[in-house]
């Protein structure tokens, strides 16, 4: 029973929902009070309990005096449950989308003010991996020189192909160090002949933790990776593999802090073939 109980919290009952539910799958139909008595659930919270109960597609509630209840099959009960909170969230999907539209054009009628000078010394942090992949993409879009890249397993490559081209269109150059070939990893491979394709320099066989990118010898963007397997561990290097991960990324704007770091780059980039 404890097992039931927990699946049940998994759809987000509360303990006495799930005391009253439960009861009355015993009894086929009961009173409040029975429900109370049995169920051991204060008798002012059982008819707020079966109500929402009821709201949730778990029980009927009858007309007469005193009210009856009356069980839904579990399965039932459940499907009920799942469509209502399917129902909620599309519909909370689609007022969270009007009111991104009418936000972006509150904000876009907001007067701009002088910008504050960039301190020489500026570091920016994010979180979740769609801000992450976006701001990295944004950076090779304003890239003029030069992009170095730690790269790991390759797995962002698809993310961030059309950036790449138009930064490559732009004649500026990329080089990209990637973990160490691996067979079985046909994807790591794949994404290896493509970048190569592009006209990409890139070298296998880094060992090292850094992911990210050294922009023009000014910023540095580093993300950081943290699964069960550890911080940054190049994985098999598969589309979406590392869509769950906890990801973070800390962009620093500062060129003494790139040179430093591009020597690491350059060290890795003359050690491997």
């Amino acid at each position: 029973m404890e097992r039931v109980e927990n699946l049940l919290r998994e759809f987000g009952l509360t303990e006495y929902e799930i005391k009253a539910f439960l009861t009355l799958l015993k009894l086929k139909v009961a009173t409040a009070e029975q429900i109370s008595e049995i169920g051991n659930i204060p008798l002012p919270r059982v008819y707020d309990t079966l109500t929402e109960l009821k709201n949730k597609g778990f029980v009927f509630i009858s007309k007469t005096r005193p009210k009856k209840f009356k069980f839904i099959s579990p399965e039932e009960a459940l499907n009920n449950l799942i469509k209502i909170k399917r129902d909620n969230f599309e519909k909370n999907s689609k007022n969270l989308e009007k009111n991104i539209k009418e936000i972006n054009k509150i904000l876009s009628e907001i007067e701009p003010v002088e910008a504050l000078k960039e301190e020489l010394f500026t570091i920016w942090s994010t979180e979740k991996r769609r801000n992450v992949v976006k701001s990295l993409n944004d950076q090779l879009d304003n890239a003029k020189k030069e992009v170095l890249c730690f790269a790991g397993d390759m797995s962002w490559f698809y993310e961030s192909i059309d950036h790449i081209k138009s930064t490559l269109k732009r004649n500026v150059d990329i080089k990209i160090l990637a973990k160490e070939i691996d067979e079985d990893s046909k994807e790591f491979l794949k994404n290896i002949g493509k970048a190569k394709k592009l006209g990409i320099k890139i070298k296998t066989g880094y060992k090292g933790t850094l992911r990210g990118y050294i922009i023009d010898e000014d910023i540095v963007s580093l993300a950081i990776k943290t699964s069960d397997k550890g911080v940054n561990v190049a994985e098999e290097g598969l589309p979406k593999t590392d869509a769950y991960r906890k990801y973070e990324l800390v962009t620093i704007n500062n060129s003494v802090i790139a040179k430093a770091l591009k020597e690491n780059f350059n060290f890795w980039w003359n050690k491997l073939k």
